[in-house]
């Protein structure tokens, strides 16, 4: 359908009569309404024009744009906020390659100094424009290659108009001086599963079942009941640990349909919360944010809102079962650490609810229950 097609309309009493009018000019009606001894009609612009020079007998005006017309009209009555937005879009586009702030992140001044002063001699400075990524990660490998001995690791991290840098400063210790007297002690109860040794006298065996605070690996090395050596003892130990969690998970459940209705909106933010500029026009909505200006707290952003179908669904008994069992695991799964392993679970109760599944679950974990602890001595 043609872009420029607008709605018309005419005060009439017999609007046959009108329209076989215009059909006798050649033009093309897409739609008709008639209200209240009022015709709509719906044509080109350019049909317009001719049915408003060649039927005089008859008062025709727009009631409605649509297509780029209607974007032309909704432009003008919203000229100052269009103007602004254009400025602020082309204010963004000149600052978006600028720095404000340089962050140097470590606690020891005279590192971050050096940093400062390297930074300086490569134009990395406030106010200075943004060194695209291969460049940063030259000028990083250059100041490592320049100060092996005080520096091990930099990162260089760009977010908006900020620039981060972050520094592990090298430290040269001796490793033959033991400055410490160490056990590794056993944070948590369980089934030891598994002992990997780097330093000190081991104390347990695989299958021994150990307590929270018993030392599995101690730093004071004995012969013949003698202490031999002191050392700081490292190591990991793991066991076999145990948990309970429960859940209930009710039978009938939403879910989103994205549908084909789409929306634009402009939202600005401040100090973490957002606000829609325009009215919103969806019940309903999936917002997906795109970054048009972010300064410290302040950000613009145009979000794309796609509309979404809310639809009632039920589970089976089998679903809600799964999907409690799921549940408990990813609760488990917060108190451990990467490190950790889940290696079997049992549902130990089930109950079944005229709206909800009530279920217990016993997770067994394969778990690091070492830690480090300084213990203090008297060296003969």
């Amino acid at each position: 359908m043609n872009k420029n097609i607008v709605w018309i309309s005419s005060k009439c009493d017999n609007y046959y009569r009108l329209i076989r009018k215009i059909e006798n000019l050649s033009i093309k009606i897409y739609e008709v309404k008639y209200i209240e001894k009022v015709l709509y009609l719906k044509v080109t612009k350019k049909d317009y024009e001719k049915i408003s020079k060649y039927i005089v007998s008859y008062k025709f005006k727009i009631v409605r744009n649509t297509g780029i017309n209607k974007l032309i009209e909704n432009i003008k009555q919203e000229k100052i906020f269009v103007i602004s937005l254009v400025v602020g879009l082309l204010v963004f586009l000149c600052l978006k390659n600028l720095i404000v702030k340089v962050n140097i992140v470590h606690e020891n001044s005279n590192i971050r100094e050096l940093i400062k002063d390297e930074l300086d001699s490569y134009g990395i400075k406030v106010l200075s424009f943004k060194k695209s990524y291969k460049k940063l990660e030259e000028i990083k490998q250059n100041i490592l290659d320049k100060y092996p001995d005080k520096l091990d690791w930099i990162e260089f991290e760009v977010k908006g108009m900020v620039l981060s840098v972050k520094i592990e400063e090298r430290i040269i210790t001796d490793t033959n001086k033991v400055d410490k007297v160490c056990d590794v002690i056993a944070k948590k109860s369980g089934v030891i599963s598994d002992i990997k040794v780097e330093n000190g006298d081991v104390l347990v065996l695989i299958n021994d079942y150990v307590r929270e605070g018993d030392t599995l690996i101690s730093g004071v090395v004995k012969y013949n009941e003698e202490d031999k050596r002191y050392t700081c003892a490292a190591g990991e130990v793991y066991a076999t640990t145990w948990y309970t969690g429960s859940a209930s998970i009710p039978f009938k459940y939403d879910e989103y349909e994205k549908e084909k209705k789409k929306r634009y909106n402009l939202v600005w933010e401040y100090d973490g919360t957002k606000h829609e500029i325009f009215k919103n026009r969806l019940d309903s909505f999936e917002s997906n944010y795109k970054t048009l200006l972010k300064v410290f707290d302040f950000g613009l952003y145009l979000d794309k809102q796609v509309s979404v179908k809310k639809i009632e669904k039920e589970y089976s008994e089998e679903e809600a079962l799964n999907v409690g069992i799921e549940k408990v695991i990813q609760t488990v799964e917060k108190k451990l650490t990467k490190k950790d392993t889940i290696i079997d679970k049992k549902v130990l109760k089930k109950v079944k609810n005229n709206s909800t599944m009530d279920i217990e679950v016993f997770v067994v974990v394969k778990e690091l229950i070492s830690t480090q602890k300084e213990i203090e001595i008297e060296k003969d």
